[in-house]
């Protein structure tokens, strides 16, 4: 695996439809499986620092269960308010079975 790239979870961790938190480091990122493609995110909604691992999958949307805010998984961008900051998204490979993403 190419430098930067941090293992994440293995595909079969992690049905479609599924999100779910993963600790690296101390700190919270969001893995979620939209149809077979994975999506790395920040886990902290940008409004109010909330985990989104605890909100509801909407295709490539993320929607925080506090306040409503939403966010596309594949560009970070804000697409329902209170939220007004992007999430930040990561790139994601997968390898052998494992979803990877660069963190760096």
């Amino acid at each position: 695996m190419q430098t930067g790239y941090q293992k994440m979870a293995s595909i079969v961790d992690l049905g479609v439809g599924e999100i779910k938190r993963v600790d690296i480091n101390g700190r919270g990122y969001l893995l979620a499986n939209v149809e077979g493609e994975f999506f790395v995110a920040d886990d902290l909604c940008t409004h109010e620092d909330v985990s989104l691992a605890l909100g509801c999958l909407k295709g490539e949307w993320i929607k925080c269960s506090l306040h409503g805010s939403q966010f596309n998984l594949r560009t970070g961008e804000v697409m329902e308010e209170p939220a007004d900051e992007p999430l930040r998204v990561y790139p994601v490979k997968i390898e052998d079975g494992d979803v990877f993403a660069k963190l760096d």
